[in-house]
């Protein structure tokens, strides 16, 4: 057989399967409507970390401090940012907690401190010191990689 009888031939076979595969009369079966997606809404409780801040300020009652609890996902090592602090016998102290975007906590044995924030989110957390000393600061999950500090009170 020619080139062309065989071109022929593969003509008519496939225009013979698109006829049986869609029959003259059919009606296409209409695409269901499309509706936009709702915007996406962040949760309640993420909060922006505010920039750190170890030495605080007083105000109203206290002293304010501003932890940034830091990790791979964030800063790229765990960390508390400060990790150092001193205070006064007596001194109450408002801690505001902002974790990056893992779960840590801010825990102190000795002075019966055991914080806990979510990924994403900030804690507020007024303590008084009123046991002079020193005492170790840790995240319970991140401390053997290095999330440690330390608390004295004078």
């Amino acid at each position: 057989m020619s080139k062309r009888i065989l071109a022929l031939m593969a003509m008519v076979a496939l225009v013979s399967i698109a006829l049986v595969a869609c029959p003259s009369g059919a009606e296409p079966t209409p695409a269901a409507p499309q509706r936009p997606s709702p915007p996406v809404v962040p949760p309640a409780n993420t909060a922006v970390p505010a920039a750190p801040s170890s030495t605080g300020g007083t105000s109203g009652g206290g002293t304010q401090v501003t932890v940034s609890l830091q990790d791979p996902g964030g800063s790229g090592s765990y960390s508390f940012d400060a990790n150092e602090f001193t205070f006064s016998a007596g001194e109450t102290v408002s801690f505001t907690f902002n974790a990056e975007s893992e779960f840590h906590t801010f825990t102190v044995d000795g002075l019966d401190i055991d914080v806990s924030v979510d990924g994403g989110s900030s804690e507020t957390f007024t303590f008084t010191f009123d046991k002079p000393g020193e005492y170790k600061l840790f995240c319970v999950p991140h401390e053997s990689l290095g999330m440690v500090g330390t608390i004295t009170v004078r």
